[in-house]
């Protein structure tokens, strides 16, 4: 019967003077149901006495972003407490030639703390024996001793052209010699090298028999704890090519010990192309790889709204930031958190990934960190222009020039398609009705609503809270109309300052949005939700964006917003712990 065993990752904590914060994400179950497959695996009484221990692989496949490091970190930290178990950072190794060497290293230094013996402890010693038996394994020092004791190359012999019984003539036709410049006999070259290579498999065989007892040794040596022991593999994608195969082949064929579990986390598309690199473009290593692994466990891609809240400067978008240097945005949040998360439905809409998607943020942050004091942006127009920037440099330039116009024939007639039409079907319709939050009091910018030329004004009753409006509203009604592509007259929306253009004009746009407003009231004044969500959330965004003139940021500044801040490329460390 497998331990019951349940992690707890409410909290954050430190590990090796690190700190990896609570989990956000609802991670600590997989990690919870991992812990319960591979333990069953790795070993069960109720298996037959000699099937009880098995070996098993586990890739634990994630993109970037996905936070493997730090489920790996705190996976391993926890369970610590009821199995012996090692983390390897490959990627901090790989400067090593020897990916054997690494994993032993770390299995003695490891598996020595959690037993409790001190570095002379003779349990962790590894034995003279292996030690020469591992050094006769290497091809590269077994070739190099034969050619000395010999006086022959073993590779040359293999490679070389056999063309009669008494010589043998490498590729340039030449006859090879041993190392006193005597011409090999192939008889004896023959029976040298076949000794040769039965030796090296001999020791290579004996060497893994006695490093898989030696483990298994290390293993049993930490007292209290159950089989198996778990062994994790960190960052292996991020090798070099050569070192990433290396280890797979390492792990495969010398570390398959019966009641020890292998987790190898990997971006795995990433390292398939580093199987390629060292076998080709046109080899499958898709396949390949499946040679490795027992089983595969992806981790979904993460929440951007969480991973941004980790990964981004989150407090340069606080309403006491903002303040102090002056800079009013839209739409405005004194809460970060919220700021963050309508960024993260814009960029979710836009399929990002999660490298892009800290890209955007830092530009975001970057570019409000760097603007004169008094300015004003609207964060999301910003955010929709880097993500399109991002995604077709061409759509871009023709949005930012306010050019955009597609023509459709159909038949006799021509359909004009504009922008706001193009990005109805651009996004997905899962991203349509997406809400985008806005905290504020009405109150503070309109106390009474002046509907027309002519009549008195109307008191604003709408309250203090947060007002919802759905992304794809705010793509046609705001921002196709800022770039003059909605179909519409820009001035219908538009007007500097609202004020009339003549004694005899109706109204100004401030006016006709101060009474769509009233009406809208009056059609929910029983609903408090309805007064907040919807045509009323635009109608304040297209409000405050007259009111306070963010009409008058002009289509060449947000392109220089852009292209200021799109050359900033977020390099990462080596993963940010969080999310996961």
């Amino acid at each position: 019967m497998v331990k019951q065993i349940e992690l707890d990752w409410s909290e954050g904590i430190e590990i090796e003077k690190a700190f990896f914060p609570e989990d956000k994400l609802g991670r600590v179950r997989y990690a919870t149901f991992l812990t319960k497959l591979l333990a069953s695996q790795g070993f069960d009484k109720a298996r037959a006495e000699g099937d009880q221990k098995r070996n098993y692989v586990l890739n634990l496949n994630a993109e970037w972003g996905a936070g493997k490091t730090y489920f790996l970190k705190r996976w391993s930290e926890d369970i610590k407490e009821y199995y012996p178990v090692v983390y390897v950072d490959a990627w901090k190794k790989d400067y090593s030639d020897d990916p054997l060497m690494t994993v032993i290293a770390s299995i003695i230094e490891q598996l020595r703390k959690q037993a409790g013996k001190d570095k002379d402890s003779p349990e962790f010693k590894v034995p003279r024996k292996l030690i020469g038996l591992l050094k006769a394994a290497a091809p590269g020092i077994a070739r190099g001793l034969f050619k000395r004791y010999v006086g022959i190359d073993p590779v040359e012999v293999m490679n070389a052209d056999n063309d009669n019984i008494g010589s043998i003539k490498g590729e340039d036709g030449e006859n090879l010699t041993d190392v006193n410049g005597k011409p090999i006999d192939m008889g004896f070259a023959a029976s040298e090298a076949v000794k040769y290579l039965i030796d090296e498999h001999d020791a290579k065989s004996a060497a893994i028999e006695n490093l898989k007892t030696s483990v298994f040794e290390w293993v049993s040596a930490v007292v209290g704890k159950e089989l198996p022991a778990f062994i994790f593999i960190d960052e292996l994608d991020r090798c070099r090519p050569s070192y990433a195969v290396e280890m797979l082949e390492t792990i495969k064929h010398i570390f398959d010990i019966k009641g020890v579990v292998f987790v190898v986390a990997t971006d795995t598309e990433q390292l398939q192309h580093a199987v390629k690199a060292i076998y080709g473009e046109g080899f499958d290593a898709k396949i390949y790889l499946s040679r490795f692994f027992n089983s595969r466990y992806s981790l979904k891609a993460p929440d951007l709204e969480n991973f941004l809240e980790v990964h981004s400067d989150a407090s340069k978008l606080s309403g006491d930031y903002l303040r102090d240097l002056n800079i009013e945005v839209l739409p405005f949040n004194e809460d970060a958190k919220t700021t963050l998360r309508n960024i993260s439905v814009v960029l979710d809409a836009f399929k990002v990934s999660a490298r892009t998607a800290i890209q955007i943020a830092d530009r975001i942050v970057a570019t409000i960190s760097n603007m004169p004091r008094g300015s004003k942006i609207d964060i999301l127009m910003l955010t929709t222009l880097l993500c399109i920037k991002e995604k077709d440099h061409n759509l871009f330039d023709e949005i930012v020039s306010g050019k955009f116009e597609r023509i459709i024939q159909s038949g006799d007639s021509q359909k004009t398609i504009y922008l706001s039409d193009f990005l109805e079907t651009y996004i997905p319709e899962s991203s349509h009705m997406r809400h985008i939050e806005m905290h504020f009091d009405p109150q503070e910018y309109a106390s009474y609503f002046k509907t027309s030329p002519y009549s008195s004004p109307v008191v604003n009753q709408y309250t203090s809270g947060s007002y919802r409006l759905y992304l794809i509203e705010y793509l046609k009604e705001i921002l196709s109309s800022h770039f003059g592509s909605s179909g519409k007259s820009r001035s219908i929306i538009y007007n500097l300052g609202g004020r009339r253009k003549s004694p005899d004009q109706e109204q100004t746009p401030l006016e006709k949005i101060g009474k769509a407003l009233t009406e809208e009231y009056k059609k929910h004044q029983n609903d408090t939700d309805a007064q907040t969500l919807g045509v009323p959330a635009l109608l304040w965004v297209k409000f405050l964006y007259i009111k306070n003139k963010f009409e008058s940021i002009d289509m060449d500044e947000y392109k220089d917003f852009v292209e200021l801040a799109s050359p900033l490329d977020w390099m990462g460390k080596d993963e940010l712990p969080e999310i996961d």
